[in-house]
């Protein structure tokens, strides 16, 4: 297992208060977190975030080898190493499955672990068929064009929002900068990554689902609440999965006085 110096993990702090950690989703670095992280230290929290291994200007050093661990590992040296353990850890997407795995994998740093609308996968009865309906689509793509990560996660993007995603809007454009992260790591581990009956420690864990979540993030968060023994937390004014980089107000506002 990779143990790296957490200092290798391009990272930002704001604010002051009780500590937050922040980590993103698939695609995503820091710098598309700025946002999310600025309303919340301007509810009175600490926030650090960072972006993960493998991605933005963050080491790839035993990467993307060490999975769902290695991401663990790093969160935790991290929260160590700035003096901010324990904190509330805000994991979106694929990063709410590295937020609940830490809380199983390294309880100490965590007082609670959020995960807004968890791409955990893993979870579900078919979870396999569904990895290989996403796969098989990029894999051609890079089978034909070799090292096209921006053309596979267009591909990706095209086959997960069933034909409606913008490939001109300035989000894509930004996650494309990590395609090559969001096809190695977050679309064949992270979000393949399965929890046993037990491993999530139900007093420290919150699922929390937008009050327009897509079938596939509730019936995840379903699965996920069932594993914990807890409803799901629903923050009603969220209509959209990334209105963590949309809206930070409303994650902010519902999420910041936990």
């Amino acid at each position: 297992m990779i143990q790296g110096d957490p200092m290798e993990l391009d990272h930002r702090v704001t604010g002051e208060g009780r500590p937050l950690l922040l980590v993103h989703g698939a695609a995503e670095d820091v710098d598309m977190l700025a946002p999310q992280a600025e309303a919340f230290a301007a509810r009175g929290r600490r926030v650090l975030w960072y972006s993960r291994r493998g991605t933005g200007a963050s080491t790839r050093t035993g990467w993307p080898d060490g999975g769902v661990a290695a991401h663990v590992d790093d969160a935790a040296a991290l929260l160590r190493g700035l003096g901010a353990a324990p904190a509330t850890v805000l994991g979106f997407s694929s990063g709410g499955v590295i937020a609940l795995a830490l809380a199983a994998r390294h309880p100490d740093v965590v007082t609670e672990a959020i995960a807004w609308e968890p791409a955990a996968l893993g979870v579900l009865p078919d979870a396999d068929a569904l990895h290989a309906q996403v796969v098989a689509p990029i894999d051609a793509h890079l089978q034909a064009h070799p090292d096209d990560w921006a053309g596979a996660y267009a591909v990706m993007l095209d086959v997960l929002s069933e034909g409606r995603a913008d490939m001109a809007s300035e989000a894509v454009r930004l996650q494309t900068v990590n395609a090559e992260a969001a096809l190695r790591d977050d679309a064949r581990i992270i979000t393949r990554h399965r929890f046993a009956a037990g491993e999530l420690p139900a007093d420290r864990v919150v699922i929390a689902v937008g009050g327009g979540t897509s079938p596939l993030h509730a019936m995840i968060a379903e699965r996920l609440a069932e594993l914990v023994g807890r409803a799901p937390l629903v923050v009603e004014d969220a209509k959209d999965h990334e209105v963590y980089l949309q809206q930070p107000d409303v994650l902010a506002d519902a999420l910041a006085p936990r």
